[in-house]
């Protein structure tokens, strides 16, 4: 009796193919490779166990490899890969002619006369084997052959034991001081080339064969091995000096789909873009440059929610205007800007998503979303697909409208070419906000949204008609209240003293005395500065 374990290396037969285990997976899953053809795939542990409890699975006995067991399947002519076919079929045509003959009438120069013939063959059709056959190797193809009993099966390369890739055949000392090259000189953050590693190699070979005597000086190896063995090294490892971990963490790592929530509003992206247009002044129509977007975007429907255009910077500024728009009713869109639908979106968010920008990791926005009732999530830093949506919604306004449109500035320099984009600009901020309007509700909500797998404005409408209510604000006010930038300052006797400018009113003469010369949090609007708002925490 004996025991057997399914560990790396282990092979079986199943259902009739040899397999051989490659790797243990997680969740007692293994990874199997068919040994004739090299297909890969995981099965579960308890498959296997089944199988060998059914008498459908048996383990393969290491034997010696000159005396295969007899017992194990062999495979069909067929079942070997197309490379090892043909060049099975390639021996048998070279030695159909000879096989002809017996053995007492095929001489040596028989066979030197047929190598002969088939190197000229080779010479003359490219599509031949470049590689032409020896007197040596047609004797072993026609004894193997024969032997066989006329079985081109045996005419099929055995591969495994041909050595060929991951296999050395250099001496062992050659070897340790190539790794030691490509450890010291390859793993580097400055540009090293292979042949820069090969005259590297040489040097430490020479170096090393001064001490040795004549009968056991070292050979270098060639250029193509030395390419090779740095091929060979792990691509992480070669990232990581090259270029850093952060790089080769975003080239190697494979993302997966997010799973984006099914009621609006639950999730809710926004960010900055600076626009692929350049825009003029309307007075003069003078260029004035690209303006910067600020976009909300809804990741259950995909519809859009509001966005503020301007010259600003991205700041709290342009986060505060774009929740505005987003939050309140649009209003008759139709009449103010031409469109044929309806904005439709309006409510505050569950969660809104955000980077890792200062407008948006500042007090501020976390005010704001705390008053509201908003979940704020800021993604991992340098980690754009976390909100893949917002992300391609940019790329579809850039195709779909900016770079139709006189005086764009395309995505790049390449793009772009001769066009002049500041000599072709020709409208301005208002245009452009008609223009966005037109798009986002004509064009991008009424249009078939792959990811989406439908409609984003039916699909709104939909889940609407199923009772969807969106959260809503007091008022406008208060919801400009609520949005306001925040910060704090000291009830002086004369008021509060902001921005080199004085605010008092009669309320704050009880809140003065209640806070003692603590600071109090006051809200303000930097588009206005005629009035700010205190917070009294006793109400």
């Amino acid at each position: 009796m004996s025991i057997h374990r399914f560990s790396t290396g282990k092979q079986f037969i199943w259902q009739g193919v040899v397999y051989e285990v490659k790797r243990l997976l997680s969740g007692s899953m293994l990874l199997i490779e068919n040994v004739q053809t090299a297909e890969s795939r995981s099965v579960p542990f308890t498959a296997l166990a089944q199988a060998l409890f059914a008498a459908e699975l048996g383990f393969i006995v290491p034997r010696d490899p000159a005396s295969p067991d007899p017992a194990a399947p062999q495979p069909t002519f067929a079942d070997y890969p197309p490379q090892l076919r043909a060049a099975a079929e390639y021996r048998l045509d070279v030695i159909r002619p000879l096989l002809a003959l017996g053995p007492a009438e095929r001489t040596r120069e028989m066979v030197a006369a047929r190598v002969t013939e088939i190197k000229q063959a080779g010479q003359a059709d490219a599509s031949l084997p470049t590689s032409a056959a020896s007197s040596a190797s047609v004797y072993r193809w026609i004894k193997d052959y024969e032997r066989s009993g006329h079985d081109i099966r045996a005419l099929v390369s055995n591969s495994r034991q041909q050595g060929g890739k991951d296999q050395a055949r250099l001496p062992d000392n050659v070897e340790a001081i190539i790794h030691a090259v490509i450890q010291d000189r390859y793993y580097v953050a400055e540009r090293v080339t292979s042949d820069d590693i090969y005259l590297e190699v040489a040097l430490r070979i020479a170096e090393e064969n001064r001490l040795r005597p004549a009968a056991e000086k070292l050979a270098p190896p060639s250029r193509t091995t030395i390419w090779r063995r740095i091929e060979a090294r792990d691509e992480q490892g070669k990232l990581i000096a090259k270029r850093g971990k952060r790089l080769a963490k975003q080239q190697a790592t494979q993302y997966g789909q997010m799973a984006y929530p099914s009621i609006p509003l639950e999730r809710v992206e926004i960010d900055h873009t600076a626009m692929d247009l350049i825009v003029v002044d309307d007075r003069d129509n003078l260029p004035l440059g690209r303006p910067t977007l600020t976009y909300c975007l809804d990741t259950a429907t995909r519809y859009p929610l509001g966005f503020y255009v301007g010259f600003d910077p991205p700041s709290y500024l342009t986060v505060m205007e774009c929740l505005h728009h987003a939050i309140l009713a649009k209003g008759n869109v139709r009449g103010t800007y031409g469109t044929q639908h309806d904005w439709l979106a309006c409510g505050i968010p569950a969660g809104l998503a955000v980077d890792n920008g200062k407008e948006f990791i500042g007090a501020d926005l976390f005010d704001a979303c705390h008053a509201l009732g908003i979940e704020l999530a800021q993604m991992p830093i340098r980690t754009p697909h976390f909100k893949a949506a917002v992300e391609r919604m940019f790329r579809t306004l850039n195709t779909g409208l900016l770079h139709t449109l006189p005086g764009t500035t395309f995505s790049n320099p390449q793009q772009r070419g001769d066009y002049e984009s500041a000599q072709e600009a020709c409208i301005d901020l208002r245009d452009l906000d008609t223009l966005l309007h037109i798009f986002l509700l004509d064009v991008y909500a009424e249009s078939f949204h792959r990811g989406l797998g439908s409609i984003p404005a039916r699909q709104w409408e939909a889940i609407t008609r199923e009772g969807f209510f969106p959260r809503l604000p007091a008022s406008a006010a208060e919801l400009k209240i609520l949005l306001g930038r925040v910060t704090q300052r000291v009830i002086q006797p004369y008021g509060i003293e902001f921005m080199r400018l004085r605010y008092n009113s009669p309320d704050l003469a009880p809140l003065r005395t209640y806070l003692a010369g603590a600071k109090v949090k006051i809200k303000y609007d930097p588009t206005d500065l005629g009035g700010i708002h205190v917070y009294d925490p006793r109400e």
